[in-house]
């Protein structure tokens, strides 16, 4: 009997602990920028109604997946460790373990708290490491001791949104076949409030190219880390990066949740606030992206992208030869179709290089830079970046929205801005090439029979961008090709008949919004700020 009560009493305990309050879930929204704030109002305040809701829907699901929460733990400050813990068993999503690994933890404090915990709470599986070992064989460690279906990644120090984990439950649930999710993420400031929001596009493999846009929070099939051998301890600082790029040679289906669903703690230790606290996680990430194109039988060279903060790379492909390209400038704003199908008609070469009137390379190298990109099988098209005489952007990436008209990203900015997410110096895919500076391979434009002939203008780009995408060819944006321009063609003023042909056909792919570029970004300016009206 007295062993019934007392369970009796552990279970009460327990859900006490497992459901927030409502004053912990406002605070939990409080942000370092009024900007900000003003979003988490409108989009990021969870009530307990709500979050009362989302638990009880989980509950009544049949076959919910089990998601075990890995983290490694090596001298957490007591305070950052209750918290992240406390943001777990807070979970909407009830099905879930979390598998704590103490790497060799040397303060008392440290200890003492993760026994307390684990005292109180059957659902924290501890194993203790008697000496320090490193994170990436604490992770693995925690992944042998893992149950579940999905392995999501936890930090120590950091803290999951209270719906994380029933979201990321309610895509597996719907599309059955995921098999790595991820969300959004912003970090929590020294004082403990959120800002640096970080809106992540689609899944995006030649973004992914460029530095790893995508940790935090990451959720995969666990099976898929078994296939790749694991976390490899050879990559430690950029472990999760080198596993994603293995996991990515899989061809994976890959979901992205647009809700910020991950807090990742920013203070004095972290890589986070010192970029430069730990230099080996960004030769870890040369070496990870090096190995990369050696299983991809792609040839070049990985530098980090020196006009970048740290953990930004840049791959230099191998040049083409001379031979495998065309170019050519357009001589009239319409015939577009005509012009580019008949260059491929009439010509074998294998990529065909499309400029505007006005439209000229800076140097001898940028129409490499520019088909370069090209030799990756899955990549049939690309385009440059474009500055006007006075130094401005023109053409940084072009963003599609449901007018037809497509958004510029931060045209007439200066040419040296990086840009929210560094968009514009970055090697990234886009849905859309500029029509006045782009490649196009010739294994796509054979694929979907070239150009539609119902078009005459540059929306027969357009929809040929869109096409490709059906078919699995993506589009890079690539900034190391770089083009000056005196004019460019003002999509504002194009022919009616054309752009409502494009709206009517793409209706479906354009009400869904641009897949590379995030929901919650504004499309009324040019600067990627946040979208307040919605």
């Amino acid at each position: 009997m007295l062993n019934f009560w007392k369970a009796r009493k552990q279970k009460i305990e327990l859900e006490k602990i497992s459901t927030p309050t409502e004053q912990t879930l406002r605070q939990w929204s409080n942000s370092e920028w009024i900007e900000y704030q003003a979003w988490l109002c409108r989009h990021g305040f969870l009530t307990l109604h709500a979050w009362q809701t989302l638990r009880t829907k989980a509950q009544q699901w049949q076959n919910a997946p089990l998601i075990s929460i890995i983290t490694p733990i090596y001298n957490t400050l007591p305070h950052y460790l209750y918290e992240c813990v406390y943001s777990v068993q807070t979970q909407a999503y009830p099905k879930w373990e979390l598998c704590l690994v103490n790497d060799g933890s040397t303060q008392e404090e440290t200890l003492n708290c993760l026994t307390e915990l684990a005292d109180n709470d059957q659902r924290l599986r501890v194993h203790h490491f008697n000496e320090n070992q490193g994170i990436c064989a604490a992770t693995n460690q925690a992944i042998q001791m893992a149950k579940g279906q999905y392995i999501a990644f936890l930090d120590h120090d950091d803290r999951l949104a209270p719906n994380a984990l029933f979201l990321m439950a309610e895509a597996i649930k719907q599309q059955p076949e995921i098999d790595v999710l991820y969300s959004d993420r912003d970090m929590l400031s020294p004082r403990g409030l959120r800002f640096m929001h970080l809106f992540k596009p689609a899944w995006s493999p030649e973004t992914l190219l460029s530095g790893n846009y995508l940790f935090h929070l990451m959720v995969y099939r666990r099976e898929l880390i078994e296939k790749v051998g694991g976390i490899r301890a050879d990559y430690e600082g950029s472990q999760d990066y080198d596993l994603i790029l293995r996991v990515a040679d899989l061809n994976p289906t890959v979901k992205h949740i647009p809700k910020v669903l991950y807090h990742w703690r920013q203070h004095e230790q972290s890589v986070a606030m010192a970029h430069n606290a730990k230099e080996y996680a960004y030769d870890a990430g040369i070496r990870a992206l090096e190995d990369t194109l050696k299983r991809r039988n792609l040839n070049g060279k990985v530098e980090e992208n020196k006009q970048l903060w740290r953990g930004n790379y840049r791959i230099h492909f191998n040049s083409m030869p001379t031979s495998d390209y065309l170019v050519i400038h357009l001589n009239n704003k319409n015939h577009y179709t005509e012009q580019i199908n008949h260059a491929f008609q009439n010509n074998d070469c294998q990529y065909l290089v499309i400029l505007g009137k006005h439209v000229q390379p800076i140097d001898d190298n940028t129409i490499n830079e520019l088909i370069s990109w090209l030799q990756i099988p899955e990549v049939g098209m690309t385009t440059g970046k474009i500055v006007d005489i006075h130094q401005q952007l023109l053409h940084a990436g072009l963003v599609q929205r449901p007018s037809g008209i497509p958004l510029m990203l931060y045209k007439h900015f200066p040419k040296d801005t990086a840009g929210y997410m560094a968009t514009t110096m970055i090697i990234r895919n886009v849905s859309t090439p500029h029509p006045e500076c782009c490649a196009i391979k010739r294994k796509t434009w054979e694929k979907l029979q070239g150009l539609d002939k119902k078009f005459d203008t540059l929306y027969a780009l357009f929809d040929f961008s869109l096409r490709s995408l059906q078919q699995n060819y993506r589009i890079v944006y690539q900034p190391f090709a770089y083009f000056s321009a005196t004019k460019l063609i003002n999509f504002d003023v194009y022919k009616e008949e054309e752009k409502n042909l494009f709206t009517e056909r793409w209706q479906d792919w354009l009400q869904q919004g641009d897949p590379y570029y995030n929901p919650h970004l504004t499309l009324e300016l040019n600067d990627m700020g946040l979208d307040l009206g919605h």
